[in-house]
């Protein structure tokens, strides 16, 4: 998980925290208990507030997955942190997260949970990054033909950014803009409405074909460096800026495909570790599964998005 992002999507989530602490068993991962207190404690809620089975659910999971990764990262490859590098990973994710004059407890505050799940965001994050490098030092150098395919799929790709908004009018003052010699990146920063705009507008390098097609078709003919007309997709009105990157070199070839091959490896180590722990979760909270995501999977009931746990 993105350290951060994952604490955020279990925040979302959140509708309310269980009552009053418990010392009931959850679950137990290879013999030790998770306590429904353990999972309360994640979150930041008035006292009388109860969470919902989903919601338990998914913070259970966040409980057990630590868990199994934390004694696998130990018995397999003797990974362990101590409680400073926790808190000085938890420090680096809230400087990264803060808005601009928010102190560290209003971001807790606001996102309702507890510097318990700050810190188990953080192990999980220097677990994650551990096994990358364990597996980055395991993997095999990739093959010539490994690299020659590396090559011919990097020969297709265009590399561009774009802006994209809702009307024709919108696209044309943005054209406006930039024919005024206004920065294409913060352009895009300040009106894009997709994912994009936090980096500028950058869409990455890809094959075309993942694109629709009047997009394709735009980005493949478009002149490099020079800002396109408005091109329109079913997603709204686009400006795109054609750069031109050169092809990677071929120890930077070898250096992306051990990444990915380091990238795989480790999501095989997660899942098969998480395959073989022997996890029991007490029915009332679910049913615990290892593929396809290793997960507490909520009670099978129709209210079970509005009906909270009993936890006393």
């Amino acid at each position: 998980m993105k350290k951060l992002s994952s604490l955020l999507v279990l925040c979302a989530l959140v509708l309310g925290a269980c009552g009053a602490g418990s010392n009931e068993v959850a679950a137990t991962v290879d013999g030790t208990e998770i306590t429904v207190g353990d999972v309360e404690a994640l979150v930041d809620k008035p006292k009388d507030e109860e969470m919902a089975k989903d919601e338990f659910a998914n913070f259970l999971s966040f409980n057990i997955v630590l868990d199994i990764f934390t004694r696998g990262a130990e018995s397999d490859f003797d990974i362990t942190f101590t409680d400073e590098e926790i808190a000085a990973e938890a420090d680096n994710i809230v400087t990264a997260e803060l808005q601009q004059g928010q102190t560290r407890e209003e971001f807790l505050a606001v996102n309702e949970v507890t510097e318990q799940l700050l810190l188990q965001v953080a192990h999980q994050s220097l677990i994650e990054r551990a096994i990358l490098e364990q597996m980055q030092g395991e993997v095999a150098e990739p093959t010539q033909e490994e690299i020659d395919a590396f090559f011919q799929e990097a020969s297709v790709m265009v590399c561009g950014s774009h802006i994209l908004v809702a009307t024709e009018a919108e696209a044309q003052d943005v054209e406006d803009r930039l024919a005024a010699g206004e920065d294409f990146a913060t352009v895009a920063q300040e009106v894009s409405t997709d994912g994009s705009a936090d980096s500028g507008g950058d869409l990455g390098c890809s094959d075309p074909a993942q694109y629709v097609p009047e997009f394709a078709e735009a980005i493949q003919s478009a002149e490099i460096g020079v800002p396109t007309e408005p091109v329109e997709t079913e997603f709204g009105f686009h400006v795109i800026l054609l750069r031109e990157d050169e092809l990677p070199t071929e120890e930077q070839a070898i250096t992306s495909l051990k990444d990915q091959a380091a990238q795989l490896a480790s999501q095989t180590w997660f899942l098969d570790t998480a395959g073989a722990a022997e996890v029991e979760v007490n029915e009332k909270f679910g049913t615990w599964q290892s593929e396809p995501t290793p997960e507490v999977i909520p009670p099978a009931d129709e209210t079970s998005s509005s009906t909270s746990t009993t936890t006393n």
